[in-house]
Protein backbone atom coordinates (compact mmCIF):
# COMPACT_ATOMS: atom_id res chain seq x y z
CA UNK A 1 0.00 0.00 0.00
CA UNK A 2 1.33 3.45 -0.62
CA UNK A 3 2.51 5.22 2.54
CA UNK A 4 4.49 8.64 3.05
CA UNK A 5 5.39 10.08 6.25
CA UNK A 6 3.38 13.53 7.21
CA UNK A 7 6.74 14.97 8.24
CA UNK A 8 8.17 14.70 4.39
CA UNK A 9 4.70 15.23 2.67
CA UNK A 10 5.02 19.10 4.92
CA UNK A 11 8.64 19.46 4.08
CA UNK A 12 7.77 18.97 0.50
CA UNK A 13 4.88 21.24 0.47
CA UNK A 14 6.67 23.89 2.33
CA UNK A 15 9.79 23.66 -0.07
CA UNK A 16 7.44 24.31 -3.02
CA UNK A 17 5.93 27.57 -1.27
CA UNK A 18 9.04 28.87 0.20
CA UNK A 19 10.42 28.44 -3.22
CA UNK A 20 7.04 30.56 -4.26
CA UNK A 21 7.63 33.69 -1.84
CA UNK A 22 4.86 35.43 -0.91
CA UNK A 23 1.26 33.78 0.06
CA UNK A 24 -1.05 33.36 -2.93
CA UNK A 25 -4.60 33.47 -2.89
CA UNK A 26 -7.08 30.52 -1.87
CA UNK A 27 -7.72 28.70 -4.49
CA UNK A 28 -6.34 30.60 -8.03
CA UNK A 29 -4.14 29.52 -10.50
CA UNK A 30 -1.03 28.92 -8.55
CA UNK A 31 -2.47 27.33 -5.55
CA UNK A 32 -3.96 25.17 -8.21
CA UNK A 33 -0.39 23.64 -8.62
CA UNK A 34 -0.09 23.27 -4.73
CA UNK A 35 -2.93 21.71 -5.36
CA UNK A 36 -1.66 19.20 -7.49
CA UNK A 37 1.26 18.67 -5.57
CA UNK A 38 -0.52 17.81 -2.40
CA UNK A 39 -2.75 15.31 -4.00
CA UNK A 40 -0.06 13.63 -5.72
CA UNK A 41 1.58 13.19 -2.49
CA UNK A 42 -1.15 11.70 -0.39
CA UNK A 43 -3.37 8.79 -1.18
CA UNK A 44 -5.87 10.02 -3.54
CA UNK A 45 -3.72 8.54 -6.81
CA UNK A 46 -3.88 5.29 -5.67
CA UNK A 47 -7.61 5.25 -3.68
CA UNK A 48 -8.95 6.95 -6.95
CA UNK A 49 -6.91 5.05 -9.79
CA UNK A 50 -7.37 1.27 -11.31
CA UNK A 51 -6.09 -0.51 -8.64
CA UNK A 52 -8.55 1.57 -5.65
CA UNK A 53 -11.89 2.77 -5.98
CA UNK A 54 -11.42 2.88 -10.15
CA UNK A 55 -12.99 6.49 -10.26
CA UNK A 56 -10.74 7.67 -12.81
CA UNK A 57 -12.05 5.20 -15.38
CA UNK A 58 -15.67 6.51 -14.31
CA UNK A 59 -18.52 7.34 -17.12
CA UNK A 60 -15.84 5.04 -19.58
CA UNK A 61 -13.43 8.12 -18.90
CA UNK A 62 -10.79 5.81 -20.75
CA UNK A 63 -8.07 7.22 -17.75
CA UNK A 64 -8.97 11.01 -17.46
CA UNK A 65 -11.08 12.90 -15.28
CA UNK A 66 -11.33 16.85 -15.15
CA UNK A 67 -12.11 18.54 -11.90
CA UNK A 68 -13.11 22.37 -11.73
CA UNK A 69 -13.42 23.95 -8.24
CA UNK A 70 -13.96 27.51 -7.24
CA UNK A 71 -15.86 29.30 -4.51
CA UNK A 72 -18.76 30.54 -5.57
CA UNK A 73 -19.29 33.80 -2.68
CA UNK A 74 -16.19 35.43 -4.65
CA UNK A 75 -17.71 37.97 -7.41
CA UNK A 76 -15.87 36.68 -11.14
CA UNK A 77 -13.82 34.66 -9.36
CA UNK A 78 -12.35 32.23 -12.15
CA UNK A 79 -12.59 28.50 -11.73
CA UNK A 80 -9.39 26.45 -12.20
CA UNK A 81 -9.04 23.10 -13.50
CA UNK A 82 -7.27 19.79 -12.35
CA UNK A 83 -7.02 17.18 -14.79
CA UNK A 84 -6.51 13.72 -13.46
CA UNK A 85 -5.02 10.83 -15.41
CA UNK A 86 -4.15 7.07 -15.03
CA UNK A 87 -0.47 7.18 -14.84
CA UNK A 88 1.44 4.17 -16.50
CA UNK A 89 0.82 2.31 -12.94
CA UNK A 90 -3.35 3.01 -13.05
CA UNK A 91 -2.89 6.00 -10.29
CA UNK A 92 -4.86 9.14 -10.73
CA UNK A 93 -2.02 11.23 -10.81
CA UNK A 94 -3.02 15.68 -10.95
CA UNK A 95 -1.78 18.10 -13.24
CA UNK A 96 -2.73 21.84 -13.00
CA UNK A 97 -4.83 22.54 -16.27
CA UNK A 98 -5.65 26.02 -17.30
CA UNK A 99 -8.32 28.04 -15.69
CA UNK A 100 -11.48 28.06 -17.26
CA UNK A 101 -15.20 27.35 -16.40
CA UNK A 102 -17.08 23.97 -16.57
CA UNK A 103 -17.72 23.09 -20.41
CA UNK A 104 -19.91 20.01 -19.75
CA UNK A 105 -19.17 16.20 -20.23
CA UNK A 106 -19.38 13.01 -19.36
CA UNK A 107 -15.91 13.10 -17.80
CA UNK A 108 -15.69 16.83 -16.16
CA UNK A 109 -16.63 17.13 -12.60
CA UNK A 110 -17.74 20.57 -10.70
CA UNK A 111 -17.28 21.93 -6.95
CA UNK A 112 -18.12 25.47 -5.91
CA UNK A 113 -18.19 25.46 -2.54
CA UNK A 114 -18.38 28.71 -0.57
CA UNK A 115 -14.86 29.91 1.14
CA UNK A 116 -16.60 29.36 4.74
CA UNK A 117 -17.28 25.68 3.42
CA UNK A 118 -14.01 24.99 2.17
CA UNK A 119 -12.65 26.08 5.30
CA UNK A 120 -15.12 24.10 6.97
CA UNK A 121 -14.36 20.85 5.27
CA UNK A 122 -10.83 21.02 6.16
CA UNK A 123 -11.41 18.91 9.10
CA UNK A 124 -14.21 16.60 7.89
CA UNK A 125 -16.69 15.67 5.35
CA UNK A 126 -18.68 13.20 5.36
CA UNK A 127 -22.39 12.44 3.48
CA UNK A 128 -24.27 14.84 5.82
CA UNK A 129 -21.97 17.49 4.18
CA UNK A 130 -22.99 16.90 0.48
CA UNK A 131 -26.23 19.14 0.53
CA UNK A 132 -23.60 21.87 1.19
CA UNK A 133 -21.68 21.39 -2.20
CA UNK A 134 -24.82 20.34 -4.19
CA UNK A 135 -25.23 24.29 -5.77
CA UNK A 136 -23.15 24.62 -8.53
CA UNK A 137 -22.48 20.44 -8.23
CA UNK A 138 -22.09 18.32 -11.65
CA UNK A 139 -21.52 15.17 -11.66
CA UNK A 140 -22.67 11.50 -10.85
CA UNK A 141 -24.03 12.01 -7.66
CA UNK A 142 -23.59 7.87 -7.31
CA UNK A 143 -20.01 8.19 -8.12
CA UNK A 144 -19.50 10.91 -5.60
CA UNK A 145 -21.38 8.86 -3.18
CA UNK A 146 -19.00 6.15 -3.40
CA UNK A 147 -15.74 8.01 -2.73
CA UNK A 148 -17.06 10.28 0.08
CA UNK A 149 -13.92 8.92 1.75
CA UNK A 150 -11.79 10.36 -0.81
CA UNK A 151 -13.85 14.07 -1.04
CA UNK A 152 -12.83 13.75 2.92
CA UNK A 153 -8.81 13.22 1.94
CA UNK A 154 -9.31 16.29 -0.40
CA UNK A 155 -10.80 18.60 1.06
CA UNK A 156 -8.08 18.03 4.23
CA UNK A 157 -5.48 18.06 1.60
CA UNK A 158 -6.66 21.52 0.37
CA UNK A 159 -7.07 23.22 3.57
CA UNK A 160 -3.48 22.04 4.91
CA UNK A 161 -1.91 23.49 1.39
CA UNK A 162 -3.50 26.20 2.43
CA UNK A 163 -2.72 26.52 6.07
CA UNK A 164 0.85 25.53 5.22
CA UNK A 165 0.97 28.55 2.53
CA UNK A 166 -0.17 30.85 4.78
CA UNK A 167 -3.21 31.56 1.85
CA UNK A 168 -5.18 34.77 1.06
CA UNK A 169 -8.62 34.11 1.63
CA UNK A 170 -9.80 37.48 0.88
CA UNK A 171 -11.98 38.01 -1.96
CA UNK A 172 -14.81 40.91 -3.39
CA UNK A 173 -18.13 39.41 -1.81
CA UNK A 174 -16.99 36.98 0.83
CA UNK A 175 -17.98 37.58 4.54
CA UNK A 176 -14.32 37.51 5.88
CA UNK A 177 -16.16 37.27 9.65
CA UNK A 178 -17.59 33.80 8.65
CA UNK A 179 -14.70 32.52 6.97
CA UNK A 180 -12.36 33.79 9.36
CA UNK A 181 -14.61 32.22 12.47
CA UNK A 182 -14.79 29.02 9.96
CA UNK A 183 -11.02 28.48 10.06
CA UNK A 184 -10.55 29.50 13.68
CA UNK A 185 -12.64 26.97 14.13
CA UNK A 186 -10.39 24.35 12.37
CA UNK A 187 -9.64 21.37 14.36
CA UNK A 188 -5.86 20.34 12.76
CA UNK A 189 -5.97 17.28 15.20
CA UNK A 190 -8.59 16.06 13.00
CA UNK A 191 -7.27 17.11 9.96
CA UNK A 192 -4.20 15.04 10.98
CA UNK A 193 -6.21 12.28 11.63
CA UNK A 194 -8.00 12.35 8.37
CA UNK A 195 -4.28 11.95 7.09
CA UNK A 196 -3.51 8.87 9.47
CA UNK A 197 -6.54 7.47 8.32
CA UNK A 198 -4.92 7.48 4.71
CA UNK A 199 -1.08 5.90 5.80
CA UNK A 200 0.25 9.63 6.18
CA UNK A 201 1.37 9.07 9.40
CA UNK A 202 3.78 6.63 10.82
Amino acid sequence: MFKLNIALFAAALTFTFAAQGSAVDFLDAEFAGMICNGWNQTTLPHDLGRNGSSWIDSADSRGRQVMVVTRRDCDGWRSIKLVIEANGSGDAVCNPGESGRFSGGPFQWQFEPTSRHWADFTDGFGASAMPRIMRGFEGPYPTAMNNIGNFETFFAMVGYVAQQSNANWECSGANMSRINEEWADVDWGDTRSILRGMDLLD
